[in-house]
This record gives C-alpha cells, structure tokens and sequence, in this order.
C-alpha cells in the first residue's frame, strides 16, 4: 500500500474555496474543517483516502460557507468585534493591567464559552455566544482576560473575576444557555 501524503491541495471547483488536506498520524478519527485565509483546511487521519476525504468535505463545507456568510453579515461575529470588547473590558475592570496577545472565535469549542492559554496570551471564545447580549460576551472575555493575571481559580482570581458588575446576571444566562441545550439534546435523542 502506497503512503498517502501529510497535505494533499485539491483543485477548486467553480466559486468553491481552494482545499488543502492535512492527514496526521495524531488523528484516529476525529475529522475537521476550518478556515485559513480563504481556504479550508481538512484535518483527517493519516490513513484518510482522499476519495472518503472528499466525503467528509462535502457535508462540511456547506456549513463552513455559512458560518463565514454569517460573518460577514453579522459584525459581532469578527475577531475584529472581539478584540474591542477585549479592550474595552481591560480598561473598565481591569485598569488596562492585561491584553491579550490574539483574542478570536472558533466553532470547536462546545463545552466552554472561553479559554485561555496565559502562556501565550491567546483567547478563545466559542461561537456559541455569537447571540448571546454584549454583558454576557464581556463577561466571558473578562474572566478569560483574568487568566492572564492569575491562571488558577484561587482566591486571587476570583477577586479579579468580581470586579465586573454583571457577573451574576451572565452567569444566570449562560446557565439557562446550557439547560436549553440539554433540553435540546434530550428532546432530539432517539430513544434507546
């Protein structure tokens, strides 16, 4: 059996976005998609063909399209709508003390509104919160900006977390954010 290459480029079909697959030994089974300027990238599994990869990119490509769309037409759906909230929540409860060094949406995180990595200084904030009201973006910024100053949730962060006025009102949102989506979940499951 020949070895499939680690990236494979597709040539684009009319008006589709040029796509790049990028096969990982790391991978077992998990597939992806995400934008990289104006091309996808396919992340798959080293043993992928690009025959089933093709697969996986017509099911996931529509959806990609639209996600991007959607930014374009929405503009708190940019990076660029991100980091003047960040600012914006530094100056006003943190005294400017942190910035973070990238600040952006992603669609792979469906379990945590945010993450931080303090080591690098990126954030990360899911798309789930594309509709959810500005208090509760800024809330979830803010406690992400947080971890830049303290990573743990010791006393010190919470102190840090507690200095914005709307922490108890988000949370209570996020709260019925997560029951609705279980209630979803639990409405759509097949029953066994």
């Amino acid at each position: 059996m020949s070895r499939l290459p680690s990236r494979e480029r597709l040539a684009a079909d009319r008006g589709q976005p040029e796509v790049e697959i990028r096969r990982s030994a790391k991978r077992r089974k998990t597939i992806s998609a995400r934008w990289e300027g104006d091309m996808v990238v396919l992340l798959a599994p080293a043993g992928m063909t690009t025959s089933v990869a093709r697969d996986y990119l017509r099911r996931l490509l529509p959806k990609l399209l639209a996600e991007r769309s959607a930014r374009r037409e929405d503009p708190r759906r940019t990076d660029a709508y991100l980091e003047e909230r960040a600012a914006h929540v530094a100056r006003s409860y943190l005294d400017d003390r942190v910035k973070p060094v990238s600040i952006g949406w992603v669609t792979n995180q469906n379990t945590r509104w945010g993450s931080t990595t303090p080591a690098t200084g990126k954030v990360r904030i899911s798309h789930h919160l594309w509709s959810a009201p500005e208090y509760v973006v800024d809330y979830v910024i803010h406690h992400e900006l947080c971890h830049l100053v303290e990573a743990s949730h010791n006393a010190r962060f919470r102190k840090l977390e507690a200095l914005f006025p709307h922490a108890g009102q988000a949370k209570a949102f996020l709260e019925g954010m997560v029951f609705e989506r279980n209630r979803l979940e639990d409405t759509n499951a097949d029953p066994a």
